[in-house]
């Protein structure tokens, strides 16, 4: 059986992960590494740094050590360390955000960028630039923070959360061809979203099994 770890920066997106992960990819070994304290260093630096790189790159290290046959890297804010934690590791490592950008640059022009998390805007904002000049796409991004779900999650207040990220969602995509979800956090949200504007609203949980398929199932 083939066996990926999942590397993560906070305990909230394991069970979402997971959940997904066992659903859709059922002959795959999903195990998880967790260390939160990546995330308050990236926090506290505003910025990648080499100690981050050297960090992720351990994690994932430790993920082969335990019998994977590659990685998915599940924190937006982490995406551009990707390409540097490749070059010192010998399987492959997958930002679990890349999938859900490719497949919305192929199908929009205007495209709005949800997140509860500020440390996700510039990095979402690098790897949309990576995917549409690979693509060849000129596209729009459109981000836009939810400037107090973040903490009301943290604290245990999931319908305060909830009810900020679905209006926020839905006021953007009265600007937007469709939006996507920044972090896997927030992904549960579009379950709560009116039936006719749920086709416009992207998670990378609705892309990522398909590709950790195509690579190695």
């Amino acid at each position: 059986m083939r066996r990926v770890g999942l590397i993560h920066s906070t305990r909230l997106v394991i069970e979402p992960v997971q959940r997904v992960m066992a659903r859709q990819c059922p002959d795959i070994d999903f195990f998880h590494l967790l260390d939160e304290g990546i995330l308050r260093k990236l926090t506290a630096s505003g910025q990648i740094t080499p100690e981050i790189i050297q960090w992720l790159a351990e994690m994932v290290l430790s993920a082969k050590r335990a019998g994977a046959d590659m990685a998915v890297v599940s924190c937006s804010s982490l995406s551009p360390c990707v390409p540097a934690v490749q070059e010192r590791v010998d399987i492959p490592v997958l930002r679990i955000d890349a999938p859900m950008m490719e497949h919305a640059v192929i199908h929009a022009k205007r495209i709005g960028l949800v997140m509860t998390n500020p440390t996700t805007k510039a990095p979402s904002k690098i790897l949309f630039q990576e995917v549409s000049q690979k693509l060849g796409r000129d596209v729009t991004l459109v981000p836009r923070l939810c400037p107090h779900a973040f903490a009301k999650l943290n604290q245990g207040d999931i319908p305060g959360h909830d009810l900020e990220v679905i209006k926020t969602v839905e006021d953007l995509l009265a600007e937007v061809d469709v939006v996507m979800l920044a972090q896997i956090s927030i992904a549960r949200v579009k379950d709560s979203l009116p039936g006719a504007i749920q086709g416009r609203v992207f998670s990378s949980l609705d892309f990522i099994a398909p590709e950790i398929n195509k690579l190695i199932g």
